[in-house]
């Protein structure tokens, strides 16, 4: 006879194909987890596991050349995960996705403070300079804060222009 008393959500999402996509990919990120921390710190970056079947673990990187340095390390890292997680392993195989090389690049451009102006040639940074020792006037006080026109020389004390 069928229990037809109320059950949790949480527990029909576990024992359906919900619950074992979510066990699948936990075990993948436990995994991840520990192949990075086999690798050596710069590849542990640029790689991460795809996925683990039938004894063949899956590895991608974002380029080629991160691909050939893995390539490098496989023997290593085939032995240490047999010894130790996955003593079922038989083969590594090192995949090329362009995108993991893509999102590093937008994370990288997002850390970088953005410029809006272009650097001023060392030109008209002199040139601005002398009209700033011409004129004591509103110009000197909006020039002043600007150190990026200033130019300086190994060992070269400041300008008595930009001393206040």
């Amino acid at each position: 006879m069928r229990d037809h008393r109320p059950q949790a959500a949480l527990d029909l999402l576990e024992k359906g194909l919900a619950g074992q996509v979510r066990q699948r990919a936990y075990a993948l990120s436990q995994l991840n987890e520990q192949v990075k921390a086999l690798l050596p710190p710069q590849s542990a970056k640029h790689c991460r596991v795809a996925n683990f079947r039938d004894g063949i673990l899956i590895l991608e990187c974002g380029s080629s050349s991160w691909a050939n340095r893995l390539n490098f390390d496989r023997h290593v890292l085939m032995s240490s995960l047999r010894q130790g997680t996955l003593p079922s392993l038989m083969t590594i195989e090192i995949k090329v996705n362009p995108e993991l090389a893509k999102r590093d690049m937008e994370y990288v451009k997002a850390s970088e403070p953005k410029s809006d102006k272009p650097p001023v040639s060392p030109m008209a940074a002199e040139y601005l300079k002398a009209i700033a020792q011409a004129r004591q006037t509103r110009c000197v006080k909006s020039l002043r804060p600007l150190p990026h026109w200033q130019i300086k020389k190994k060992n070269e004390p400041d300008r008595a222009c930009w001393s206040t």
